[in-house]
């Protein structure tokens, strides 16, 4: 590896070096990074930005820092991505259509493999899910319970529907996506004004339960995509100027 790079921008230039050599099949998961002191001069570079460089690479996952052993390129995970976009989501202002639309596709597609890859456990735990939610409804109309708990609800179902699917990228999509909304304070307003909109949660959310257990792949997703349109469209109307009684 000794191959000069530009002193401009130096810690981005290593961020972007590194990267290159994985993507040219140089550096694989395992391989071993140079001693700073050799890495530093086979790049031409002071030891300070390649610190922050291999810095940046570690806190996204792609560098594995092992103590008094140096740093490793890291084995893919998921987690690496998930890191990424949520850090995208949080410098790009994500908006809210952006979201709902980035939750239809990606969650549509989720149900949909969810309906063909469900396990008996899964499909219980969904179950489950959906029986805590029934049973907290009237609790949270009546004050007994928080907006946070119902929202925490909401989400399990939606992560264990990701789950089920039993693909680790719809898993930490759908993970992100929902932390976004939760982030955005997008949920707050429909269901703080509008509790009794968590009922038509619940009849979506067992209608996609009933198109997983049939293993109706079309259904899932169908049912996926309405109910994140329904959830759209409270949001909007919760975001109008409510009428003075």
């Amino acid at each position: 590896m000794s191959f000069p790079i530009q002193k401009t921008s130096v810690s981005q230039q290593v961020v972007n070096y590194v990267l290159d050599l994985i993507d040219q099949g140089k550096l694989k998961p395992g391989d071993r990074l140079p001693v700073e002191r050799e890495f530093a001069e086979s790049l031409g570079i002071s030891r300070v930005p390649l610190r922050e460089g291999i810095s940046a690479l570690s806190a996204l996952g792609i560098v594995e820092r092992r103590q008094g052993d140096g740093n490793y390129i890291a084995g893919f995970s998921p987690d690496i991505l998930g890191r990424i976009l949520r850090t995208y989501t949080l410098l790009e202002g994500t908006l809210a259509d952006d979201l709902f639309e980035a939750r239809s596709v990606v969650e549509g597609a989720a149900a949909r493999l969810a309906a063909r890859n469900a396990t008996p456990e899964d499909v219980s735990a969904m179950e489950q899910d959906i029986q805590a939610m029934e049973t907290a409804i009237p609790d949270y109309i009546d004050g007994k319970k928080r907006l946070v708990d119902m929202l925490a609800l909401d989400d399990l179902f939606h992560l264990r529907c990701a789950a089920a699917s039993h693909n680790e990228f719809y898993i930490q999509f759908v993970n992100i996506v929902h932390m976004a909304g939760t982030d955005m304070g997008l949920y707050e307003k429909t269901y703080g004004r509008q509790p009794e909109k968590y009922y038509d949660s619940v009849r979506f959310h067992r209608q996609l339960l009933d198109a997983i257990r049939a293993r109706d792949e079309v259904r899932a997703q169908e049912v996926m995509c309405r109910h994140i349109e329904s959830v759209r469209d409270n949001s909007e109307s919760a975001e109008q100027p409510q009428t003075p009684n």
